[in-house]
């Protein structure tokens, strides 16, 4: 029987996979940034791709091979990495664990490497001033300061 932790690998796994299949494999990093409290779920993606980190809207300015960057493949994305969000929180409540309330995970490609943070903390309900493309916007221009 799988246990949990494979489990919950697995659907992190298909969430890289998603955000790798949009871009054609092209990237050398992927950070995925998701968020399941209550009513709100949200799964975003930027790419570090030729060097430089690059939001998923813009990726073929950089990428070598063009890519469907479409807003139907765009939409697709994000719909496919909230269904992988609503099967973290199936697993977690298979298993009567907490599911995380925030995610960020960044898989390095070159090395087939995942670091993850997990917090369990409901910030969003409590702050109406939070905003989820606030949170991703400013850990974007973290990853990308770092890269100078």
């Amino acid at each position: 029987m799988t246990q949990f932790e494979d489990k919950f690998m697995e659907v992190q796994a298909s969430m890289i996979s998603l955000a790798l299949e949009y871009v054609q494999n092209q990237a050398e990093k992927v950070y995925i940034y998701c968020i399941s409290e209550e009513a709100l779920q949200s799964y975003k993606v930027f790419y570090k791709i030729n060097g430089i980190v690059i939001e998923m809207d813009k990726v073929n300015e950089v990428a070598t091979k063009k890519i469907d960057d479409s807003d139907n493949m765009a939409f697709a994305l994000l719909g496919y990495g909230a269904e992988d969000i609503q099967k973290l929180i199936d697993v977690c409540q298979e298993y009567n664990r907490e599911h995380p309330t925030e995610m960020w995970l960044v898989y390095d490609a070159q090395k087939n490497r995942l670091e993850s943070r997990y917090s369990y903390e409901g910030r969003y309900d409590k702050d109406e001033e939070l905003l989820p493309s606030l949170e991703f916007e400013k850990w974007f221009e973290e990853v990308k300061g770092e890269q100078q």
